[in-house]
């Protein structure tokens, strides 16, 4: 019989396993710190990336916020314009009306000329009106025309009163321009105010005297009573 060959390993020494070990450890902690870096750079990466997208979302966001106040300022800027506008519309309302109203008097005015033709009086009140402007107060307004046949200027003095009851007694009020004196061309028109006591009651009666410049004689009249 033949004996079996023994295979003998050669047994490593504590100083190379110690090594061996190193190495491995080395390998590992090389490994481990080569991922740790990728990891910081993917980081990075990501945290740049996150960042220029918020970036971006937050400069649109400015530019939207900044064209909603452009357009909220023309808005604001038309709106202005419209209500100037609108001003503007209502004044020259108020003008027109205003120039309708003066030409509609002048138009009645010119009217009552042509109906008050009497050529065998010197003058004549076309127009006799007394109205409550406020609580205490009459106004007053009178037209005088001269006699259509006149040529010459006619003059005299205007007295105007009011006559009103107060504790049950007649008083009354005279113009403030009583009695000045006028020069009639055609037409005159005069207008004023009675300002009442407190306490005074109706009925109202304006009464309008056109008298001669000197004397007392009545050349037209008028009443009104409210």
């Amino acid at each position: 019989m033949t004996a079996t060959p023994l295979s003998l390993r050669p047994q490593l020494s504590l100083k190379a396993k110690f090594f061996r070990i190193a190495l491995l450890m080395g390998v590992l902690l090389g490994a481990l710190y080569a991922g740790m870096q990728l990891g910081e750079y993917r980081k990075e990466k990501w945290e740049s990336s996150h960042f220029a997208r918020q970036k971006n979302q937050v400069q649109s966001l400015q530019q939207q916020v900044d064209a909603v106040q452009k357009s909220q300022a023309l808005v604001s800027q038309q709106l202005t314009v419209v209500g100037a506008e609108r001003d503007a519309l209502k004044r020259e309302l108020t003008a027109l009306q205003q120039d309708f109203a003066i030409t509609r008097e002048t138009l009645s005015f010119f009217e009552s000329l042509l109906q008050s033709n009497d050529r065998n009086r010197s003058a004549s009140f076309v127009a006799c009106e007394l109205q409550t402007s406020s609580v205490d107060r009459l106004r007053y307004r009178l037209l005088l025309v001269q006699g259509t046949d006149k040529t010459t200027e006619l003059a005299g003095r205007l007295l105007v009163s009011v006559q009103y009851q107060l504790g049950g007694k007649k008083q009354q009020l005279t113009a403030k321009t009583q009695g000045a004196p006028i020069a009639v061309a055609h037409y005159h028109r005069a207008e004023g105010e009675f300002e009442l006591p407190a306490g005074a009651a109706g009925p109202l009666v304006m009464e309008a005297r056109f008298v001669e410049p000197q004397g007392s004689k009545v050349l037209a009249s008028c009443q009104k009573k409210i």
